[in-house]
C-alpha cells in the first residue's frame, strides 16, 4: 500500500512493518520483518512493477528479531547494502548478545536470525538513500529514525502507533533504557513530522503539540 509519495507499506508482514522507498538510484527497504519474509517482500516489490534487484539499500532501524529477521536472506537475494547504527551492529554479526530484558529473546536470536555484517555503519546526521539518520537510543542502544525532507519519518520501535494511526509511546518494559527511550520519542516529535511511519501500527499524522506521553 502506498502511504506517501514514493513510499510503500508492505502488506502481509505480521508482527512488524516493512517499507519500500523509491529513491533516485533504485529502492530502499526500511527493516525486513521476522525471518522467512523474503518471498513476501520480493513479491510485493514485483507487484509494484519493480524488480528485487533494484533494492540498493536495506536500512535497519534497530537489531530486534522482528526487524532484522530477513536481512541476510534479502541481502543475498537483492545484492543490497545493509546499513544500521554502529551500536547495534555487533548484535547482528553475533559478536554481542542482544541486551533485552526478556531471556527468551536472547535465546531465540542465534537460532532464527542469520548473522549479517553491515556494509555501512550509520551515525546521527548521516544520509542514506536521501533519508537523514537520527540516533534515538533507548529501545536499543543503536535505534535510529529516518527523516525525509518532506517531513516523513520512519521510527522503528522508538515511537509506535495504534491501528487507527494514533501515536503511542514506546513501552518502557521493552526498552533497554526506558527514560532514554521516552526522551528519544519526544525528540522525534520535536522534528515536527507530518507523517510517522512506525515499526508497529498504522501510519500516524501527529497534530501540533503532539506528545508521546
Amino acid at each position: 500500500m502506498q502511504v506517501a509519495d514514493g513510499i510503500h507499506w508492505v502488506d502481509g508482514i505480521r508482527f512488524s512493518n516493512v517499507y519500500v522507498v523509491e529513491t533516485g538510484d533504485g529502492l530502499l527497504l526500511v527493516d525486513t520483518g521476522t525471518p522467512w519474509r523474503t518471498k513476501r517482500i520480493c513479491g510485493f516489490i514485483e507487484r509494484m512493477g519493480r524488480h528485487p534487484c533494484e533494492v540498493r539499500h536495506i536500512v535497519l532501524t534497530h537489531c530486534d528479531i522482528d526487524h532484522v529477521g530477513s536481512a541476510a536472506a534479502l541481502k543475498a537475494r537483492t545484492g543490497a547494502a545493509v546499513a544500521m547504527h554502529e551500536l547495534d551492529a555487533a548484535v547482528l554479526t553475533r559478536a554481542q548478545r542482544p541486551r533485552r530484558r526478556m531471556v527468551i529473546v536472547q535465546a531465540m536470536y542465534p537460532l532464527v536470525v542469520r548473522p549479517v555484517t553491515p556494509d555501512r555503519l550509520l551515525e546521527d546526521g548521516d544520509t542514506v538513500g536521501g533519508l537523514r539518520v537520527v540516533h534515538i537510543p533507548g529501545h536499543t542502544d543503536g535505534s535510529i529514525a529516518l527523516l525525509r525532507d518532506d517531513g516523513v519519518v520512519f521510527t522503528g520501535d522508538a515511537l509506535l502507533s495504534d491501528e487507527d494511526g494514533n501515536v503511542v509511546p514506546p513501552h518502557p518494559k521493552l526498552a533497554q533504557d526506558p527514560a532514554l527511550a521516552a526522551a528519544s520519542a519526544e525528540r522525534i516529535l520535536s522534528l515536527r513530522p507530518r507523517l510517522v511511519l512506525t515499526g508497529h501500527g498504522a501510519p500516524a499524522t501527529p497534530g501540533p503539540g503532539a506528545s508521546s506521553s
